[in-house]
């Protein structure tokens, strides 16, 4: 069956695989957090490094690029328009990160050991608030005199860091759908192939506007999810083909591009998982989707409980921040996310495009 195919029954895995993927970056998260730099992986990290190279956080955050790349693309497609889909891709990503920014320097003022007057005038608070909500030049990681003592020090949420990553890809998304490479298959096509083959080449230590090696393989990763739905008449989604990618890695194993072929398969076997019928699971769409709110609050969550109750054991600390972070989460996207979504239209260049649109 094509992926097309299975994309006309809305009932998907998508919102089920994000959350488990948010919670695996938690649970992997709480033995550095709560041990510190040099403390063990998880033992689940611990298993999948020896057969995969990568831990649990890491290959959850690969996930979410296939994910990305496959419905950002798909975003742009249906939306044919530059100015709807840069006002989609505002209302899902600012919003939560505003507000979660805010909580992040609340929370450091409740724990600096600044002065507190100090610590609301000091330049590096406001280069905090800068840096993380706009995106523009990095993310920082710290805050005057918070978590200066904590197992993991200085880090207020180590997770943003992938977020500048997710907002080039949308902006290159958006030039090659400006381009009209997003519908012109043969085209779009012949551009990955090249880069592909530019990747392969650097044994993925470069790839397409990313020149770090995990900063590279995040964006090869996304613009697969992005291939697979441009091609989504074409390519189908069976085990057959799964089994057959699965050789092809062990096969390539002790080639330099086998990242190249690893990368492939991760991201057949994530949309296998959240599109083939047969591994249909009960949806969780009306719940809410929460996996960016425990993605962006998590990590600060942790860093709190793990101030606030030195030497907690890693499972502790996974379960109870788990428990403050759902709610934080479910808090973000009744209160803020979900009510951003629905401003749709509204944004000043939005109401613009709808304008002469309905009058043309």
């Amino acid at each position: 069956m094509p992926i097309q195919d299975t994309l006309k029954d809305r009932e998907n895995n998508f919102t089920l695989l994000r959350l488990l993927a948010a919670m695996a970056v938690l649970f992997g998260h709480s033995w550095p957090l709560s041990l510190g730099l040099n403390g063990s992986e998880d033992p689940i990290s611990t298993f999948l490094i020896k057969f995969t190279g990568e831990s649990l956080p890491s290959l959850a955050v690969d996930l979410f690029f296939v994910t990305s790349g496959f419905l950002v693309t798909a975003s742009y497609i249906q939306r044919e328009n530059l100015f709807e889909f840069i006002e989609a891709r505002i209302l899902r990503i600012f919003p939560g990160l505003v507000f979660a920014v805010f909580f992040c320097v609340f929370a450091g003022y409740l724990v600096t050991t600044e002065p507190k007057l100090n610590y609301f005038l000091s330049p590096a608070t406001w280069s905090y608030l800068k840096h993380n909500i706009f995106l523009v030049n990095g993310i920082q990681f710290d805050l005057p005199g918070v978590f200066l003592n904590n197992p993991y020090p200085l880090s207020v949420n180590g997770s943003l860091w992938t977020l500048p990553i997710e907002i080039l890809m949308y902006v290159w998304v958006a030039v090659l759908g400006y381009l009209s490479l997003l519908k012109d298959k043969k085209s779009f096509n012949l551009f990955f192939i090249v880069l592909c083959l530019m990747y392969a080449q650097s044994s993925g230590n470069n790839f397409f506007i990313a020149h770090e090696p995990r900063t590279a393989q995040l964006a090869f990763l996304f613009m697969l999810g992005s291939f697979f739905y441009v091609n989504r008449d074409t390519i189908y989604l069976n085990f057959a083909c799964f089994a057959a990618l699965i050789l092809s890695v062990y096969m390539t194993l002790h080639y330099p591009f086998s990242l190249f072929i690893k990368s492939i398969l991760f991201s057949y076997f994530t949309l296998l998982l959240a599109l083939h019928p047969k591994l249909r699971l009960p949806s969780i769409d009306d719940w809410g989707d929460i996996s960016y709110g425990l993605y962006i609050y998590a990590f600060p969550t942790q860093q709190l409980v793990a101030y606030l109750m030195p030497q907690i054991h890693p499972i502790n600390l996974f379960i109870i921040s788990s428990v403050i972070t759902i709610i934080l989460a479910a808090v973000s996207w009744h209160s803020i996310e979900k009510p951003a979504l629905k401003m749709k239209g509204k944004l000043s260049f939005g109401r613009f495009y709808y304008d002469i649109r309905d009058n043309n």
